[in-house]
């Protein structure tokens, strides 16, 4: 290779990386066909009669927190207004159900209850971020399991108490703890499906754990999982299944280890049925294309290549500050994460962070708003600019449009044709301009007569009760159009905003 072709390949990397961490940014790249992109505007010409596959479900895998419980309404809203999810995210704290100093259980406990804080010993993990509620547990789980598919149960708490051993509470407790909740809220709600052993491991606000340390609780948590499939005699897809090592940071470092030390794990009935870590401010060409990455790590020792994977947390941003602008660029750069893995990780499924959470701490990450009390209704629920997205995002349903995009470029246009409507959407990473796509052969999609064009938008300006206390979780429409149908059509916006979206809906009118 020459000098001159060398530098070529030196600038198209750096432009290529710079784009993955700084999505917002503006950089002129080649689109897919190797032309150059006019990034002075988002332009496409679209034959929307041209499709690629069925559209993915890319908003159908949910998350909750209990660091604040969400009101059990929170879980309709998650199905009326996002569709009915096939997995949401649950939690079990076991130091909330379980007090060791009485060694009695209480499975319907009143979530956020601080009963340890004057006790020093006790190990004080994420309960200084946790608020007292009046929702009790059996209300919160039964409230998502009723409105999903199936659940995500992550099971945690007193690990370290039991590792440091200042507290009664040793490893076999930690076993019973484990089993015991587990078992009984199977029974309670038959579609948990999915136990996560523990949660981020590492990290000093969880079980501050080494790898080893954390493989010892992930070995009792198989074990209790298989116990209770056991003693409950489940079969097939009643059975659960377990996974872990539920990291974060590191990826590949953490995940190498938790491979190895499953690998030299000799117990002949250890279990492992899928494969969970939290993805935070990475790359996102590196989460886009991460199930390769990790199958490959797994041959490495030999495992079984075809297990199910799940990034159980994720956003493209993670600040420690809360700035609208953080909203909106993860409003639109999971529609970027989402849509690309699930082209090029078909095989892993990703669980954005999050529904509703304590607001004075995660604010930024939040989908809905609103008080937490066991009654509250779902006209007191706001709706946040990720919220929006995401149900922009799930409405694509259908099949998939052919669109020219790029991992690497500053816009994504997508598309689908549901059926009885054709759907596009136009996200801009970089800085304010105009938007114009070209649609032809509505006509073959949608017949002739009457059809009507819809234009949203979410910014800083539309859409958004960040800047407007009045927004309600219904999502108005900046213009609304009855036209004659016609072979070509387009879809113009004089100056979508940086991180700004948005979203036409295009169907016959009604007569």
């Amino acid at each position: 290779m020459n000098s001159l072709n060398l530098l070529k390949k030196i600038i198209a990397l750096s432009v290529a990386y710079a784009l993955a961490l700084y999505p917002s940014k503006s950089f002129p790249v080649k689109n897919a066909a190797g032309g150059a992109r006019d990034t002075s505007r988002i332009a496409r010409d679209i034959d929307v009669s041209v499709t690629t596959r069925d559209f993915p479900s890319l908003v159908g895998y949910r998350n909750t927190s209990i660091q604040k419980a969400p009101a059990p309404v929170i879980a309709e809203v998650s199905e009326k207004e996002l569709g009915r999810p096939a997995i949401t995210r649950c939690w079990l704290n076991l130091d909330e159900m379980w007090d060791y100093r009485t060694r009695t259980f209480d499975f319907n406990f009143r979530i956020g209850v601080d009963k340890y804080k004057n006790i020093a010993d006790k190990h004080r993990e994420t309960w200084d971020w946790e608020e007292e509620t009046n929702i009790r547990y059996y209300q919160y789980l039964k409230a998502f399991s009723t409105r999903s598919d199936e659940i995500m149960l992550t099971i945690r708490r007193y690990e370290r108490d039991a590792l440091d051993g200042k507290l009664p509470v040793t490893m076999s407790d930690w076993k019973m703890l484990f089993k015991t909740g587990l078992k009984h809220y199977k029974m309670l709600c038959p579609n948990i499906r999915y136990v996560e052993v523990c949660n981020e491991p590492q990290l000093k606000s969880f079980m501050h754990a080494t790898d080893e340390e954390y493989y010892q609780f992930y070995k009792l948590g198989y074990e209790a999982v298989a116990e209770v499939n056991e003693e409950l005699k489940l079969q097939g897809r009643e059975r659960i299944l377990v996974g872990g090592p539920v990291i974060t940071g590191n990826t590949i470092k953490l995940l190498d280890s938790f491979f190895r030390l499953y690998s030299e794990d000799s117990a002949p009935h250890k279990k492992l049925d899928f494969v969970a870590w939290h993805e935070y401010t990475i790359p996102m060409d590196q989460t886009s294309y991460r199930e390769k990455e990790v199958r490959n790590l797994m041959g490495k020792y030999n495992l079984d290549k075809n297990l199910p994977f799940f990034i159980s947390e994720h956003n493209p941003y993670h600040y420690s500050e809360d700035k609208l602008e953080y909203h909106h660029q993860n409003a639109a750069g999971l529609v970027k994460t989402l849509y690309f893995s699930s082209l090029y990780s078909p095989n892993m499924i990703i669980m954005p962070w999050v529904l509703y959470h304590n607001s004075k701490i995660q604010t930024r990450f939040m989908w809905f708003d609103g008080p937490n009390n066991p009654d509250t209704k779902y006209e007191e629920i706001k709706i946040f600019p990720s919220g929006v997205s995401m149900k922009f995002l799930s409405q694509f349903k259908g099949r998939e449009i052919q669109i020219d995009n790029s991992l690497y470029n500053s816009d994504l246009v997508i598309g689908a044709f549901d059926g009885e409507r054709v759907l596009v959407e136009a996200v801009n990473y970089g800085s304010s301009r105009p938007v114009s796509l070209v649609l032809s052969k509505v006509q073959s999609l949608l017949g002739t007569g009457k059809i009507t064009v819809s234009k949203y938008i979410v910014d800083t300006r539309h859409n958004n009760y960040l800047t407007d206390k009045k927004q309600t979780m219904k999502i108005a429409p900046e213009e609304s159009r009855t036209i004659d149908a016609q072979d070509k059509l387009e879809l113009k916006h004089e100056a979508v905003e940086s991180n700004g979206i948005l979203f036409w809906e295009i169907k016959k009118a009604a007569e």
